[in-house]
């Protein structure tokens, strides 16, 4: 269930068009003088965010190799980040653990099985990251290209994490935002990242969203 993000409007009320972080910055700096709030404060926000640390393509290419050979370990150390907490839940019931037009999926097609991952990892400056991975085999191929269109389909339900109490986060939920899905024959992966800590930008949770999804099944 990928997330449908807003897209923002500068203080004229014109959409504001993609560019560059530091050109949110400088537009915010304008902002926070036309209202006499404090220009420094606003540059330094604005910076901040543009800072945001993500690793190189190179790295990630890395990463998803060590991923997909089952080495989350590795896979973790090219991005930068360690691993502090982690579940594996096994033959978990899909309709069971889903809601919405997914579930009703379910009911009319019942997988074969579905495994989920959640784990924590947190990088250097304490930035904490939660992150799930679901792999759910269908009977067939054709089965498992339809729940794969349904589950990218904004607003159409998920299949939810097991418990996300072992993530040690108070009422944590996945938003959607940092989504990623592939589909491997009868196999369906479905990977979400989100920050519990720290300010971690949305294009590192997207990378580690993105090694996530290409971890074999336990």
């Amino acid at each position: 269930m990928p997330f449908n993000p807003n897209q923002p409007r500068g203080p004229d009320g014109k959409w504001i068009k993609k560019g560059s972080v530091f050109g949110a910055a400088v537009l915010a700096t304008v902002v926070a003088a036309a209202s006499g709030g404090d220009v420094v404060t606003s540059v330094g926000a604005g910076l901040d965010a543009a800072t945001a640390r993500s690793v190189s393509d190179a790295d990630t290419a890395n990463s998803k190799k060590a991923a997909r050979n089952g080495d989350r370990a590795e896979a973790w150390r090219r991005l930068t980040v360690k691993e502090i907490r982690k579940e594996i839940k096994s033959n978990l019931r899909c309709a069971v653990q889903s809601f919405g037009q997914v579930q009703q999926f379910f009911l009319r097609h019942p997988c074969d099985k579905l495994d989920q991952l959640l784990f924590v990892v947190q990088d250097k400056n304490g930035n904490t990251i939660a992150g799930s991975v679901t792999w759910v085999r269908m009977p067939s191929t054709e089965s498992a290209t339809q729940l794969g269109r349904l589950e990218d389909t904004y607003g159409s339900g998920d299949v939810t994490p097991f418990a996300t109490e072992i993530l040690e986060a108070g009422g944590f939920r996945f938003t959607g935002k940092h989504y990623r899905s592939r589909l491997d024959g009868k196999l369906v992966v479905i990977a979400e990242t989100d920050p519990i800590k720290g300010r971690p930008s949305d294009a590192f949770l997207k990378q580690v969203a993105d090694v996530a999804d290409v971890l074999p099944p336990p």
